[in-house]
């Protein structure tokens, strides 16, 4: 899935935006469930993420646990 364009709409006086069901489905996730929204940067580049989880792995932790892996076996 690409990037999606939003516009930020008023909701009784608060910024809102609709996610499309596109990318609910995308990310397993319907009416009522809890996203978070993570500041990452790609780049140079400030970007807000949508994430079912409080945070982003790092890279790095994910090639530390991928290599710890792999020494078990």
């Amino acid at each position: 899935m690409g990037p999606k364009q939003v516009t930020i709409e008023d909701w009784d006086g608060d910024g809102a935006i609709r996610i499309p069901d596109e990318a609910l489905q995308e990310l397993g996730v319907d009416v009522g469930d809890t996203l978070y929204v993570i500041e990452e940067y790609v780049g140079n580049a400030r970007c807000l993420v949508l994430s079912k989880t409080p945070q982003i792995p790092d890279r790095t932790d994910e090639l530390v646990s991928h290599w710890n892996r792999d020494g078990d076996e």
